[in-house]
C-alpha cells in the first residue's frame, strides 16, 4: 500500500514507529494522510487542514502556516528531491509532538488522582467535625435544634459529594478535550480555566518545537530561490550521500547574498559574458579555425571528429569500395574488362510457309580483357579503387587528439581555465569585476557542461585553485571566495605555470586560459614565454587577457593573445563613484 501511494520504506517505519500509532487501523489512516501531504507538496500546494484527520490539532494548522511562510509548496513542485528530506523531518517532529503529548496525558492523570485523594480524604476528614459541632450547638441551644443537625450535616455532606462529582466530571471533560485539540470558539467557551491553561502549554509547546524547523529551512528557502535565478540547472546542488540535506553547509552560507547582487550587475555586463562564450576550443561545431586534430577514440570524452557517415562535402581523395565515388579512370578498367555485347538483325525463314524462324537474330560478341577485369574486382574487393572522399563533421562522438593541427569547425565552448589577481591593488570596483567574472565562468561551465577551474593568485606561493564545478562541494569554495578579501603582493607565474600542466592533461588539451588583473604584474618570465608560445602553436592555445586597469602593460602584451579592456564601470559602481572609476580607468 505505502508503494501504490508513492511512499519509500523508510517513511513508513517511521510511521510505524510513532508514538500514537497503536494498531493497523492507526498506521493505515496515517499512511493515507501523509500521502496526502506527498500529492498535495507534489503538485504545488498545501494541503487543507479540514481535509486531514492527521496530525492533531494544533500541530497540524501551525505547521501548515510554517510551510506556507516559507513557500515551501513552490519549491518542492519544482524540486521534487526536497520531498523525502522534508517528509521524514515532519515524522520526526510529530513523533516529538506526540511524545510530550502522551507526557502531558500522565501527568494530567497523575494530578487527577491526587486531586481525587485529596477530595475523599477531605470528604472523610469533615463529617466528623461537623457532628462535634452540631452535638455542641444542640447542647448549647435546645433540643429541637440538636434534631435538625444530623439532617443539616446530612444535607451539607450530600452537596459537597455532588460538587466533588461534578468536578471530576470536568476534569475528565479537561482531559478529552486536550487529546482531540480545540474545535471551535463554542468548545472554548465551555472549557475551564485550567483546560484553557492546558490548551495553551499545548500551543507553546507545539511552537518550540516548530522554531528549530523554521530556523533550519528559512535560509534555505531564501538561499535556494537565489540559486535558482542564477543557475539554470541545481539538481546537483540536491544531491547527496542521503538525499538532499538542508543543515549543509553550502546553504547557509553568507555568500549566497554576494551571488544575489553580482547576478544583478551581470545582467548589465555584456561584455563579460560575452568573453566567457569565447573561451575554450573544441566543445561542438563552430566556425573553421585551426585548432587540434581528433580522431575517433573509444572510452574517450566527447568530440567534433570527420565521418563518411556524414557526406556533406568532397574534401579530398581516397581510396574505397564504393562504385559510387570512384574515379573515372577506374569505371575505363571496368569497361575495358567487361563483356560487351551487340545486337544485329538477320533475314528470317519465314517466308517459305513452314512457320519456322523469326525477323532478326542477336549476335553475342564478347570482347575485353580477362586481366583488367580480374583486376578491378581486386581492387574492389581490397577498398583500393580511387574514389572521391565525401566526408562530414558529426559531433559528441568519443575522440582523442593527434598532436596535430587542421582546420575545422571548432566552437567556443571548450573548457576554462582563470587565471585571477587577487594582489591588494585590486581592491575595490577592480574586486567586483574579478568576483563577476568567477561567477560568470561557473555559470557558462555549468549552463553549457564544460569544466572550470581557478587559479586565484596573489604573491610568491599564494595561489589558491578552485575547481568550478556543480557539485556542493565546488559551489561551497566559490561562496568561501566571494566573501574573501583581496590582498598581497603579485606573482603571475606560478598560476601560469600550474595552468600549462594543466593543459597537458588530455582533458583540458581544449582550454583557453584567461587572465584578470589590472595590469601592474612584473614581466613574467622567459621560461614561462616560451611554453606559452610552444602551446599556442601545438595545441592552438589561446590566452585571454581582461584588463581592469589604466594602461595596457608591457607584461600583459606579452602574455595575452587577445586583450580585452573593461569598460562598464558605471554597471559595477553606480552613481559618482562609479562616474569617478571609470574617468580615472
Amino acid at each position: 500500500m505505502a508503494k501504490q501511494l508513492g511512499l519509500n520504506e523508510g517513511l513508513l517505519q517511521s510511521l510505524m514507529e510513532l508514538p500514537g500509532t497503536r494498531d493497523t487501523a492507526d498506521l493505515k489512516s496515517r499512511l493515507l494522510a501523509l500521502a496526502e501531504w506527498n500529492t498535495s507538496l507534489r503538485k504545488g500546494v498545501l494541503p487543507k487542514a479540514a481535509a486531514l484527520e492527521w496530525p492533531a490539532e494544533p500541530f497540524r494548522s501551525q505547521f501548515l502556516d510554517v510551510l506556507k511562510g516559507l513557500e515551501m509548496a513552490r519549491f518542492t513542485r519544482r524540486h521534487p528531491k526536497l520531498l523525502p528530506p522534508l517528509l521524514k523531518q515532519f515524522l520526526e517532529l510529530v513523533a516529538d509532538f506526540e511524545e510530550k503529548l502522551l507526557e502531558q496525558e500522565a501527568k494530567q492523570r497523575q494530578k487527577q488522582q491526587q486531586r481525587q485523594q485529596q477530595q475523599s480524604q477531605s470528604a472523610s476528614g469533615q463529617d466528623p467535625q461537623q457532628q462535634q459541632e452540631g452535638e455542641g450547638e444542640g447542647q448549647g441551644e435546645g433540643g429541637g435544634e440538636q434534631d435538625q443537625a444530623p439532617e443539616d450535616a446530612d444535607m451539607q455532606s450530600s452537596s459537597q459529594q455532588q460538587a466533588d462529582g461534578q468536578g471530576r466530571q470536568g476534569e475528565q471533560q479537561d482531559f478529552d478535550v486536550d487529546m482531540e485539540g480545540s474545535e471551535g470558539a463554542a468548545g472554548d467557551q465551555q472549557k475551564d480555566p485550567s483546560d484553557q491553561q492546558g490548551s495553551g502549554r499545548t500551543e507553546e509547546m507545539v511552537e518550540e518545537l516548530l522554531e528549530g524547523f523554521k530556523e533550519q529551512w528559512a535560509p534555505v528557502m531564501e538561499n535556494l530561490d537565489i540559486a535558482e535565478q542564477a543557475f539554470d540547472d541545481i539538481d546537483g546542488l540536491l544531491e547527496g550521500p542521503e538525499g538532499f540535506d538542508s543543515s549543509t553547509s553550502v546553504w547557509h552560507q553568507t555568500g549566497w547574498r554576494e551571488v544575489a547582487a553580482l547576478r544583478k550587475k551581470l545582467e548589465d555586463l555584456r561584455e563579460l559574458r560575452e568573453l566567457v562564450r569565447q573561451l575554450g576550443r573544441g566543445g561542438g561545431k563552430g566556425p573553421l579555425k585551426k585548432a587540434p586534430e581528433q580522431v575517433c577514440a573509444s572510452k574517450n570524452p566527447p568530440g567534433v571528429i570527420r565521418s563518411p557517415m556524414q557526406p556533406e562535402e568532397t574534401r579530398g581523395l581516397t581510396r574505397s569500395g564504393d562504385l559510387s565515388r570512384m574515379l573515372p579512370f577506374e569505371a575505363h578498367l571496368l569497361a575495358a574488362g567487361w563483356p560487351r555485347y551487340k545486337e544485329t538483325e538477320t533475314a528470317g525463314s519465314g517466308d517459305d510457309g513452314s512457320g519456322s524462324g523469326s525477323e532478326g537474330e542477336r549476335v553475342v560478341e564478347r570482347e575485353g580483357s580477362r586481366g583488367a577485369r580480374m583486376l578491378f574486382q581486386a581492387r574492389r574487393a581490397e577498398r583500393m579503387l580511387m574514389s572521391y572522399e565525401r566526408t562530414g563533421w558529426v559531433e559528441d562522438e568519443p575522440s582523442r587528439l593527434t598532436g596535430r593541427m587542421e582546420v575545422r569547425p571548432a566552437a567556443e565552448l571548450g573548457p576554462i581555465i582563470v587565471c585571477l589577481d587577487t594582489s591588494g591593488s585590486m581592491y575595490g570596483p577592480r574586486e567586483v569585476v574579478a568576483k563577476a567574472v568567477a561567477l560568470e565562468c561557473m555559470r557558462g561551465a555549468h549552463r553549457q557542461q564544460r569544466r572550470c577551474y581557478l587559479y586565484a593568485f596573489s604573491g610568491p606561493g599564494e595561489v589558491m585553485e578552485l575547481e568550478l564545478g556543480t557539485d556542493p562541494a565546488s559551489f561551497q569554495n566559490l561562496l568561501v571566495f566571494l566573501t574573501s578579501g583581496f590582498g598581497g603582493g603579485t606573482d603571475v607565474d606560478a598560476p601560469l605555470e600550474l595552468s600549462l600542466e594543466r593543459i597537458g592533461r588530455e582533458e583540458w588539451a581544449l582550454a583557453d586560459i584567461l587572465l584578470v588583473t589590472d595590469g601592474e604584474l612584473p614581466q613574467p618570465s622567459e621560461a614561462i614565454l616560451g611554453r606559452l608560445a610552444a602551446a599556442q602553436q601545438t595545441l592552438g592555445l589561446e590566452v585571454h587577457g581582461l584588463l581592469v586597469g589604466r594602461n595596457v602593460t608591457p607584461a600583459m602584451q606579452a602574455l595575452c593573445s587577445h586583450l580585452h579592456v573593461f569598460r562598464s564601470w558605471s554597471v559595477v559602481a553606480p552613481g559618482p563613484g562609479g562616474q569617478q572609476a571609470a574617468a580615472g580607468f
